[in-house]
């Protein structure tokens, strides 16, 4: 392994779940490699906070940064993660993968060299036998692109002048104003990717999803839970709001148990959808366009705190009333319904299959769904 690493000239690093006791170790090797950091989601609270080679995630859900990285990469080192998706490998690079899971060597992607153990311990084994390199070329511009990633997906600064309330600016507000150690969790789709790409960590803050479980209206159930075990750390929950629709009933449980959890909903109007879908179809006769109630007043009349907004000039101070209320809340914000989440890269391919699933659309009869996803999909962009 230290061979490999040593010969290698543009060394990326991807760390997973298994390398979250590995911190200490992974710095230090970074440091001597020159080598930039990427991470997985579940990775994120432990790798992500004051590390200067990080360069964010990868894959469906990760960021321009952390995929060109990967991918122009010549040696890529794997570290405890189980990463399923073999386009966002490089194609010509030297992989070494450990891990502490015999069956997880090479089972996503063929790789050059295996090593089966513990990621720290590993390491600790590693460092004395790597050379310092001085060539941090790959490094600098890795973590440059990084830099600016993060300030071309930003919508702190001008969030407010928008015409729609973003839901990305809605995340950079929740975590400007949220406490140092807090504690959020977010509904499996969207509300994920943004707590995912726009939450910062600290080292003391956590972040909770459903991740590889695929649960739906997810968030809200973790959040009661988390703040019955830590009545005192903030927990706040990105709810969609079908998610929370869903679950309704667990509003009357925030009071009844004076669970001061903080629900904000990310409320696109999502639900909309399956009526279209149902009236598409035919198989409503007198279809008429269901609107979600004001959750707002819903929490209000509940006994808790519940606000709605509407205007993404007046979401922050809305934000701050919301996060230091005390006692629970609901703040109910209504978000761009045509917001799209951007993979890191759109290619040829992928493009092909949304027209070929659109013209199939066409073809069932479900043109009013082909049409919205053409003006969303296309024409914004």
């Amino acid at each position: 392994m230290a061979d490999v690493l040593n010969k290698g000239k543009k060394i990326g690093i991807y760390a997973g779940i298994g390398s979250k006791d590995a911190r200490g170790a992974l710095l230090q090797l970074a440091e001597k490699l020159k080598a930039p950091i990427a991470h997985t989601s579940r990775a994120k609270d432990f790798i992500e906070y004051d590390n200067p080679y990080n360069v964010g995630m990868t894959g469906m859900i990760g960021i321009e940064s952390g995929f060109t990285m990967l991918k122009n990469c010549d040696t890529l080192l794997l570290l405890g993660t189980d990463f399923a998706w073999p386009q966002f490998f490089p194609e010509k690079a030297t992989i070494v993968q450990v891990d502490i899971n015999l069956e997880n060597i090479g089972k996503r992607h063929p790789v050059n060299l295996g090593l089966n153990g513990d990621v720290n311990e590993t390491l600790l084994q590693l460092l004395p036998l790597i050379d310092n390199k001085t060539d941090d070329d790959f490094l600098r511009k890795s973590v440059d692109l990084h830099k600016k990633t993060l300030e071309k997906i930003s919508w702190l600064e001008k969030g407010a002048k928008a015409h729609v309330i973003h839901p990305q600016y809605l995340a950079q507000l929740l975590d400007k104003h949220a406490d140092s150690d807090a504690i959020f969790t977010a509904d499996g789709g969207s509300a994920m990717v943004w707590m995912l790409r726009y939450i910062n960590t600290n080292g003391q803050r956590r972040t909770l999803t459903s991740l590889k479980h695929g649960t739906m209206a997810n968030a809200m159930p973790q959040a009661l839970g988390l703040k019955k075990a830590f009545p005192n750390r903030q927990v706040i929950s990105m709810s969609g709001d079908g998610g929370l629709a869903m679950l309704l009933g667990d509003l009357l449980t925030m009071t009844q148990e004076k669970l001061a959890a903080k629900i904000v909903i990310i409320n696109n109007k999502s639900l909309n959808f399956v009526e279209l879908e149902q009236k598409v179809e035919g198989l409503l006769n007198n279809y008429t366009d269901l609107e979600n109630p004001d959750f707002g007043k819903l929490a209000s009349a509940l006994g808790m705190f519940g606000e709605s907004v509407e205007s993404p000039e007046a979401l922050e101070d809305a934000v701050i009333r919301f996060l230091n209320y005390n006692g629970p809340a609901v703040l109910n914000v209504h978000t761009s319904p045509n917001e799209l989440v951007m993979p890191p890269n759109v290619e040829l391919n992928s493009v092909v299959g949304m027209g070929l699933y659109t013209a199939k659309a066409v073809l069932h009869g479900r043109s009013e769904e082909a049409i919205s996803l053409i003006v969303d999909n296309f024409i914004r962009k």
